[in-house]
């Protein structure tokens, strides 16, 4: 399975417990080893299941880490909604959503760890090859601007370029952590989001 399959088709978190049930032991073995160090037998023996199971689902170890990635940038969403304040301001759920990342990131089993030990596992997919997590990153936030335009807090011109120019600056801020800009500061963060996001989504 590619990483554009898994980011496009799933599989969604819960839906398929069998998924879920593997994901989450190639999470922990990820975790624990590496992905250069981990190999389908360790995944299978954590996880519980045959090694031809884990093949005939993911057909091989980069489709169960592209699984494992997407899986996890979903429930990164799910998170961040889960700690959202629905009732609060445009401003303070985009500066919630930006801030949200670094700690999240940093306490992640990981992603950390690919951003500091194994790059070249992440790197290429937030970068040079980045379109399919940029397009699931698009599209959730997407999914989440419609609901403020259906409020009437925002009214874009564009919802999904909108939501592309949200994704590409997060990541970009989340990969050179360092700048005028940063997103340990909550500051430079809410000068970001007035000064630039609030104009390209409020009504003119």
């Amino acid at each position: 399975m590619s990483l554009a399959t898994a980011l496009e088709a799933g599989p969604v978190p819960g839906a398929d417990p069998l998924a879920d049930r593997v994901a989450a032991a190639a999470l922990e073995q990820f975790a624990e080893y590496g992905i250069r160090r981990s190999t389908i037998n360790d995944i299978a023996k954590r996880a519980g299941v045959s090694h031809m199971t884990i093949f005939r689902r993911f057909d091989n170890k980069e489709g169960l880490v592209a699984v494992v990635i997407a899986r996890e940038i979903r429930l990164a969403m799910q998170e961040l909604d889960r700690v959202s304040e629905p009732a609060g301001s445009l401003e303070d759920e985009l500066v919630r959503g930006l801030a949200f990342i670094v700690p999240y990131v940093r306490d992640h089993p990981l992603f950390e760890r690919l951003l500091r030990s194994e790059p070249e596992f992440l790197l290429p997919l937030l970068t040079v090859d980045g379109g399919p997590v940029l397009g699931l990153y698009r599209s959730l936030i997407a999914q989440r601007l419609r609901s403020d335009v259906a409020s009437g807090r925002a009214a874009p011109a564009d919802v999904d370029r909108a939501a592309e120019v949200i994704a590409r600056l997060a990541i970009s801020l989340l990969l050179t952590r360092e700048g005028l800009i940063t997103l340990d500061d909550r500051g430079s963060l809410v000068a970001l989001v007035r000064e630039f996001l609030l104009p390209m989504l409020q009504p003119s």
